[in-house]
């Protein structure tokens, strides 16, 4: 197996990346610095599973909360790559005592230039509350804990900055640039997704299977999605260093979907479409070195398949961050030459 710059002299020796700087009037570039920062994120995840044809109108949804503390993550950044990881703390602000506990699990990959940007993640979030006391009819339940349901996401996301010359789309986000004076423009991105929702037990309790006989057994719903989103993007920055960055993007997704009994099912999946609403804002302060905020992001999904049910889902971040740039080390900079093509 060849090293990446053998490899690249070898099938690619006429390969060299053009550089295209922003306009430095606009946008401060930092190539030579390492961003690390830490950030503390209170999380609201939600994931609503509603039949709309339940026997006699009754309300059958399940009305699922995940009971996350709070997340402390970190993150690293060097010119165009980015990399973080997260684990939950014990307490939060969004805990409830009379909730199944959940466990989260989180890992992100960027690339990120000035006009392009590439983001892999992994996501894994387990145990569940559902909140909807009308699945217990007759009994003194308030609510239905479900441990066993375990959520898995993959994504792989791409986007394209119309403005990347005077917008700087990843200066709230990576911390490679720095916005010095406002500016607004469009985005593009596109992206395929891969969840699965899954339990021990069925997806339904058997009263809610009872009021809609089409979910019985069903223990997993496994999804498939691709998504083109426009969307608009801005930095507003005050008195130099002072910054508020908004970006979103709404999309309506082609979404296939497969009702499975058990994981090795073979069925033949549906298609739906699903209305996508993606947003982040910030408020923060960036100076030559350091820099911090106060940040939200929403990440909204509701798909209606095949007149069976109504799937919705939410996750929703509120929180603080602070890094640093350092002086990039030497060996950062020599396995960063090693690794990426010439004249990046």
């Amino acid at each position: 197996m060849l090293h990446p710059d053998k490899f690249y002299k070898k099938f690619m020796p006429n390969l060299r990346i053009k550089r295209n700087p922003p306009d430095t009037f606009y946008i401060k570039t930092y190539p030579n610095f390492l961003s690390a920062g830490v950030h503390l994120l209170s999380p609201a995840i939600r994931r609503d599973m509603t039949p709309r044809m339940a026997a006699g109108g009754k309300d059958a949804a399940s009305k699922l909360r995940a009971n996350v503390s709070d997340i402390m993550g970190f993150a690293a950044s060097y010119r165009f790559i980015s990399a973080g990881f997260a684990f939950l703390l014990k307490s939060g602000m969004n805990m409830h005592p009379d909730y199944a506990p959940s466990q989260y699990r989180t890992a992100t990959v960027k690339y990120s230039s000035a006009a392009f940007s590439f983001q892999f993640k992994y996501l894994r979030l387990k145990g569940f509350t559902d909140v909807n006391t009308a699945n217990h009819p007759g009994e003194n339940y308030r609510f239905t804990l479900r441990p066993d349901l375990l959520n898995k996401e993959f994504q792989f996301e791409g986007l394209y900055n119309f403005g990347w010359r005077k917008y700087s789309y990843i200066a709230p986000l990576t911390f490679a640039q720095r916005q010095i004076r406002s500016r607004a423009g469009f985005l593009l991105k596109g992206g395929v997704y891969y969840n699965q929702l899954s339990g021990d037990t069925t997806l339904f309790n058997v009263w809610q299977q009872q009021q809609y006989p089409a979910f019985t057994d069903i223990k997993a719903l496994r999804s498939f999605s691709i998504k083109l989103a426009p969307g608009l993007g801005g930095n507003l920055v005050f008195y130099k260093r002072i910054y508020f960055s908004f970006a979103t993007f709404v999309s309506y997704d082609l979404f296939l979907y497969k009702y499975l009994r058990s994981p090795d099912e073979r069925v033949r999946a549906r298609s739906a479409g699903a209305f996508n609403l993606d947003t982040k804002l910030g408020l923060g302060y960036q100076s030559r070195r350091l820099y911090a905020g106060v940040r939200y992001e929403l990440e909204y999904r509701t798909a209606a398949l095949r007149q069976d049910l109504l799937l919705t889902g939410s996750n929703a971040f509120a929180g603080i961050e602070v890094g640093y740039r350092f002086d990039a080390p030497e060996i950062v900079k020599k396995i960063y030459r090693k690794t990426m093509p010439p004249g990046m």
